[in-house]
């Protein structure tokens, strides 16, 4: 009725009826970014806009894609909006088909759909909207077995058609019955036209039933077959499966015999397993296999085994198989001490001979005699060892310093097997002292040394070759030496920055140990500091100030007061600036020929938001030493890198080329606030999407590319210092023409 009103309307109202009409179906177009239809948009085919009946399984979706771009291909519910589906498929400039995984879409459900370059809604197709067909419930037919007896009891297969329009996968509850009960005796759910029932009763009547579920509740009717399980029989034959019957070279130890009984009624079996008639293995087991050891080699073996059903029918088998002969363990391998190896008596309060496991082909456990022989007498020997290893705590007590001896070991297995090993050698001696230390220096008795001695130094050996460690003693008298921060050196020498008093005389001593021997002590030295008292005068810091914050990461400026001495010219002090952690301070500049009032030092390179240490030491022509305080200051945070600006090509801009590819250079403009030296990696894409680029990496601004193809192509630079700042530059665009 009211489509005839509309009829008769005025032609106004047919006017803004059109109108309406118009921008509603604009609506419904996605647009390009700058508001309008895109004429390069993927094209939907099928099914078609307001399609009914629609598969829910596995449906077809049709399109055409005008580039050979990604594409997202994307399903939701049209009432609610909730995504059903959705995929990225390759495009090829023609048409595509997608298919929807089955369980994806439901039926009697209004769908929309639409198809877009990926990550991009300026260039998507219109959105088309489809109804998916109604359920159809599943169907069960050609139940087996049906109205049939003489079935088994012990395992009976149950099988059945099934049959759904949708392709839906179904699962199916399965029940059997006694016939007359009303209690299922048996009960399971399958996703296949089959199952297995077990351990029903002989002759008896059995009803069964099957019934067919989808994912939708939908149903299938009840089905219902019967059959009739047949008289028990008794088990029918048992095979031996290892070793076979009447086998020869049978492994006797961790032999795994195993069997498996037949049986008509498909019933679980039990065994009774003897060997010999006279070891029992197993009674009434249902295990099928059985590992036996400890056999012995080159015998003849009867293995007897039952099987009983759940009737307590039974059927009885003897089988026989022979073992192998026995074969000796593999040769033992020696490995400590090694093979004309030296053993000093001095170094160990223990000695230990080390050999291989040998391995015994037959499995058997092996056992071992050890044999040290010396000019052909055995001098130990033990038996019947089960590890790999022989220890005596107090070899002097059995072997005699400096002698040869020859050793080994014989493996043995239970059977009489054996096999020895090589013989090895060994010689006893007994370690000797380190020398007395001697050649001092400074000198014994040297006089005007300066008031900082440069190294300590002296000469010891030790004839068997073992690394020495030296402890040094420093004392104002010979009876009066102290321990100096010098213990276990292992050179010959000693460096310290202690400064020595004027005038005085010092006594010092070292001590050489070789670790197996008494220490050896140097006899005591002397040495006597020059009585020019006249040290230059202290280095006074400046900038940065103590305890300073913020300092830059590149080219601080250590900054102090030039020192001056009353013998020596200002140009020929010597600066030592010590600088970095505070216990941890190294030597980072040497100084000389200064003779302005102020000296600095430049320092770069440093760590952000990181606490550092200075000093500053200076010497005399003689030798003599002063110390500045120890000052501190904190390294500020870091700053990024500046964005890379100034591109070239410039952004938008082209390149003309007679041919590709085509060789070009991409440069840029990028500085760091920190003044760091910066690295940088290029992205170069033929599209906005960049996943799966390779960057180019390089130390400078600009990098050589070869541009495959004539067209359009997108770059951008990742800036990064050495401290972890990284600024990505914006992404660019050049055009490369004919």
């Amino acid at each position: 009725m009211r489509f005839v009103k509309i009829k008769k309307a005025s032609s106004l109202l047919y006017f803004v009826l059109a109108l309406y009409s118009a921008f509603l179906l604009v609506s419904c177009v996605p647009t390009n970014n700058n508001g309008g239809a895109n004429s390069n948009k993927p094209v939907l085919l099928s099914p078609q806009d307001e399609a009914v009946n629609v598969e829910f399984n596995n449906a077809v979706l049709k399109f055409r894609t005008p580039t050979n771009e990604k594409y997202e291909v994307v399903v939701k519910e049209a009432v609610n909006n909730a995504e059903a589906y959705r995929t990225v498929v390759d495009g090829n400039g023609d048409e595509v088909s997608v298919v929807v995984p089955k369980g994806k879409l439901k039926p009697t459900v209004r769908y929309k759909w639409y198809v877009r370059l990926r990550d991009d809604d300026s260039v998507a197709s219109d959105v088309w909207y489809f109804n998916t067909k109604s359920n159809t419930p599943p169907t069960v037919s050609n139940l087996k077995p049906d109205k049939t007896s003489d079935h088994p009891f012990g395992a009976l297969a149950l099988t059945w058609s099934a049959s759904d329009s949708d392709s839906d996968d179904l699962t199916f509850e399965v029940k059997v019955y006694l016939v007359g009960k009303t209690e299922p005796v048996f009960t399971t759910t399958v996703a296949t036209n089959s199952a297995v029932v077990k351990s029903l009763e002989q002759q008896k009547d059995y009803e069964w039933t099957v019934k067919a579920k989808d994912p939708w509740g939908s149903e299938s009717p009840l089905s219902k077959a019967t059959f009739t399980t047949k008289t028990n029989e008794a088990p029918e034959r048992i095979e031996l499966l290892n070793p076979k019957n009447g086998q020869v070279g049978v492994k006797f130890n961790n032999l795994l015999l195993q069997w498996e009984g037949y049986d008509k009624d498909y019933e679980e079996l039990k065994y009774n397993v003897s060997l010999n008639d006279s070891q029992n293995l197993l009674s009434s087991s249902a295990l099928t296999q059985y590992r036996i050891t400890g056999l012995k080699p080159d015998t003849l073996y009867r293995l007897k085994i039952t099987a009983i059903d759940t009737y307590g029918l039974s059927k009885t088998q003897e089988f026989t198989f022979r073992t192998k002969e026995n074969t000796p363990p593999n040769k033992p391998t020696l490995t400590e001490p090694t093979n004309n190896s030296r053993v000093n008596f001095a170094k160990v309060t223990s000695l230990t001979f080390r050999w291989l496991n040998a391995a015994d082909p037959d499995e058997d456990t092996v056992s071992y005699d050890f044999v040290i022989e010396s000019e052909g007498n055995i001098v130990v020997s033990r038996e019947g060892i089960s590890a790999n290893s022989q220890s005596f705590s107090d070899p002097k007590s059995i072997l005699d310093v400096g002698k040869t001896y020859t050793w080994y070991v014989v493996a043995k297995d239970p059977h009489g097997g054996k096999t020895r090993s090589d013989k090895f050698t060994f010689e006893t001696y007994e370690n000797n002292p380190p020398t007395k230390p001697t050649s001092p220096y400074p000198a014994n008795g040297a006089v005007n040394q300066p008031n900082r001695i440069p190294r300590f130094s002296w000469q010891s050996s030790d004839s068997d070759g073992d690394p020495l460690k030296f402890d040094v003693y420093i004392g104002s008298s010979p009876s009066d030496l102290t321990l100096v921060v010098a213990t276990d050196l292992t050179t010959a020498s000693f460096e310290t920055p202690q400064l020595f008093e004027f005038g005085k005389t010092y006594y010092w001593k070292v001590v050489a140990r070789d670790g197996y021997n008494p220490p050896v002590e140097s006899d005591v030295w002397s040495f006597t500091i020059t009585n020019k008292d006249n040290p230059p005068t202290q280095p006074v810091l400046l900038s940065p100030s103590n305890g300073s914050t913020g300092v830059a990461l590149n080219n601080v400026t250590l900054k102090w007061t030039a020192s001056s001495d009353a013998e020596t010219s200002r140009e020929t002090l010597v600066y030592y600036v010590y600088f970095g952690q505070a216990d941890n301070m190294t030597l980072s500049a040497t100084i000389t020929g200064k003779t302005t009032s102020e000296i600095d030092h430049i320092v770069t390179g440093l760590k952000p938001v990181k606490t550092y240490y200075w000093r500053v030491e200076v010497k005399d022509n003689f030798g003599n030493y002063a110390y500045s305080t120890t000052w501190s200051f904190t390294t500020k945070q870091n700053d990024a890198p500046d964005f890379p600006t100034n591109p070239s090509p410039s952004n938008g801009g082209s390149i003309t080329a007679s041919s590709t590819p085509a060789m070009i250079t991409l440069s840029w403009s990028c500085s760091d606030p920190d003044g760091d030296a910066l690295t940088y990696e290029v992205y170069i894409s033929r599209s906005t999407d960049f996943t799966g680029v390779e960057p180019i990496k390089t130390s400078i601004t600009s990098v050589s590319y070869t541009a495959p193809d004539y067209g359009w192509y997108y770059w951008y630079v990742v800036a990064k210092d050495p401290h972890g700042g990284t600024t990505k530059g914006k992404t660019w665009k050049f055009e490369i023409k004919k």
